[in-house]
């Protein structure tokens, strides 16, 4: 075990990305226990600025309790976002690196092509997930597709069908591509039910792979102002959400600093 860093009382493992993937695999690949008492589906979750806004309350910030008890539970959080990694670096308690879902996901991907494993999606642009699985497969051509679901998902009543179309298919890894914080808040109420491996958010991963969206150039990826590419790409519906999330990920970063201090 390499270990983890605590941020906001959540913790993210001190992985490179090739471990990362290693150990979604081995969640992957570890038998089910029998039912009645199914063993539930690793959680994995890659935390960023959005997530840290959307889950954690400091005065005179609120947050989501919920949420942030599943990521403070979570089997596996890395640091998707160069300002976890430097926040770990001034709490003295470093992070080897930024482990992105976009890098992940096609890693993940392989990884499972050469271990004969499956994946399912659950949520996001049906066209843009089978582009992105053709450009996938082209890489690695025995990568199994179990399913591919953009199932208009409800958080406030029970969807079982849901859960039974991804337990039909025999998935050994979910993917959840419905953004944060709904797809934390998904998987952490239906994990009980679902007979997967591993289950991981990945927002619009997808879309990238696809490249509907593209990423931003390495350097500025490096330096931590991805954030900023973005916003270009899609100011009126980014801009407000950034800027709320910089500011309060800001104060309760100081905060933390202080207080270690």
């Amino acid at each position: 075990m390499n270990g983890i860093a605590r941020l906001f009382d959540i913790p993210v493992a001190k992985v490179t990305e090739s471990e990362a993937v290693e150990r979604i695999i081995a969640f992957a690949k570890t038998p089910r226990s029998p039912f009645p008492v199914p063993r539930s589906p690793a959680f994995v979750a890659t935390l960023n600025v959005d997530f840290v806004s959307n889950a954690v309350s400091g005065w005179p910030f609120g947050g989501n309790d919920e949420l942030w008890g599943y990521l403070k539970n979570a089997d596996l959080v890395t640091a998707d976002g160069m300002p976890i990694v430097l926040l770990s670096k001034l709490l003295r308690d470093p992070l080897p690196e930024r482990v992105t879902g976009a890098d992940m996901v096609p890693a993940i991907c392989r990884r499972c092509a050469e271990e004969g494993l499956s994946v399912y999606v659950l949520g996001g642009d049906r066209e843009a997930i089978e582009e992105a699985f053709g450009k996938l497969r082209t890489e690695n051509g025995e990568l199994r597709i179990a399913g591919i679901d953009p199932a208009f998902v409800k958080l406030d009543e029970d969807q079982p069908e849901i859960v039974a179309r991804i337990n039909a298919a025999k998935p050994d890894i979910l993917f959840v591509a419905l953004g944060n914080p709904k797809q934390e808040l998904w998987m952490g109420r239906n994990r009980g039910g679902l007979d997967v491996g591993a289950m991981v958010g990945v927002g619009g991963t997808f879309n990238f792979i696809a490249g509907r969206v593209k990423r931003a150039p390495r350097w500025m990826q490096r330096c931590g102002l991805e954030w900023i590419y973005r916003i270009c790409q899609e100011p009126g519906r980014l801009w407000r959400r950034y800027a709320y999330g910089l500011v309060k990920f800001t104060w309760l970063s100081l905060r933390a600093v202080a207080g270690r201090r």
